[in-house]
């Protein structure tokens, strides 16, 4: 999550409170303090703005990689800048799967499975789904390390950014129609065995997501997508007007407008007020990473681990609030702080 946050000399605090928001309902969504408000209208908003946070995420990496990948048009140049990154990430993601890993056993050792299906789990769910046992937002970095390699590879082989813009929508639209087959909803057979097949492989099609808010974000970053104050309407209300109506693949389709929406409208944030940006931005990656541990060990310890509920959210919002100063004041003396949460 942790990228450079400044292009130039300029600073993104809107981005940078907008992330830490979204990392509250990343907690949320994990913990469900809302579990027991069955009123359709708050469920369908709340189930709704939580599609908006990862997208959100993507976006803002794009964002801040394009904007020094494609500083010189030279090949070499945008490859040595990618390459790197594209390293970082997916270290990143054999950090975090590796420290996931004494729950991920604590489960395997809990279910009924032989040690052969434990392992072909495991080894689906790191390089094929992105999550084990309550490591689920690892996916984001999986997510980005499949989308930055692609990214790496159309850029060797030539490929304009126009081009590998393209490539992202067809992999997105792919996504969309992959969560609906998962769904398993169509009467065509054929279908039914594909939505099977993706479902065993993928879980569902957000892997293939990412690349496309990437690419936006990217693209937002470098100048070359602008949106004005009568297309930003435009967009929302073409989006409301197909999530009403439910469209099969066109609404999730559509829906990606909000998340753009949002990303665009945070971006130009000025929050001169807002001093503490760093911090947040600091907070918001340790929550994402660390809020599952917080709470896997709360329930495990005081509940239940199938326990769901207010206090589990207090508690795996303000634990690692509270670890993060920590954090910041140790980065030099324990370089491996820096390497987890950037």
């Amino acid at each position: 999550m942790e990228t450079t946050r400044t292009v130039g000399r300029k600073e993104f605090k809107g981005i940078d409170v907008a992330k830490f928001i979204l990392a509250l309902f990343v907690v949320a969504g994990h913990t469900h303090p809302f579990k027991h408000i069955q009123n359709p209208i708050f469920v369908e908003i709340w189930e709704s703005s939580l599609l908006l946070v990862v997208p959100y995420f993507f976006m803002a990496a794009g964002f801040f990689l394009f904007t020094k990948v494609y500083k010189q048009p030279d090949k070499a140049y945008q490859l040595a800048t990618i390459w790197p990154y594209l390293k970082r990430i997916f270290k990143l993601y054999i950090y975090w799967t590796i420290i996931f890993l004494p729950i991920t056993i604590w489960r395997y050792t809990t279910d009924d499975l032989t040690f052969q299906k434990d392992m072909v789990l495991f080894v689906r769910g790191t390089f094929f789904f992105g999550e084990n046992y309550y490591s689920w937002p690892l996916w984001f970095l999986l997510s980005m390390t499949y989308s930055i390699a692609v990214i790496y590879l159309l850029t060797l082989i030539n490929f304009r950014l126009r081009t590998i813009f393209m490539v992202s929508i067809l992999l997105f639209i792919m996504a969309t129609i992959f969560n609906y087959l998962v769904r398993e909803e169509s009467e065509n057979e054929f279908l039914l065995a594909v939505g099977r097949a993706v479902k065993y492989l993928f879980l569902t099609g957000r892997l293939f997501t990412g690349m496309f808010y990437l690419m936006i974000g990217g693209l937002i970053g470098l100048g070359k997508i602008r949106f004005s104050n009568l297309t930003l309407f435009l967009l929302v209300v073409s989006a409301l007007a197909f999530q009403f109506f439910k469209i099969e693949i066109i609404s999730p389709l559509l829906f990606a407008f909000f998340p753009i929406v949002l990303f665009y409208l945070t971006l130009g944030l000025k929050l001169e007020s807002v001093k503490s940006n760093a911090f947040l931005r600091k907070c918001s990656t340790v929550l994402y990473f660390t809020h599952m541990i917080v709470f896997f060990l709360y329930s495990l310890i005081f509940k239940e681990v199938t326990y769901f509920g207010w206090d589990a959210f207090l508690v795996s919002v303000i634990v690692p609030i509270l670890i993060t100063p920590l954090i910041i004041r140790n980065e030099e003396r324990f370089p491996i702080l820096k390497e987890l949460f950037g």
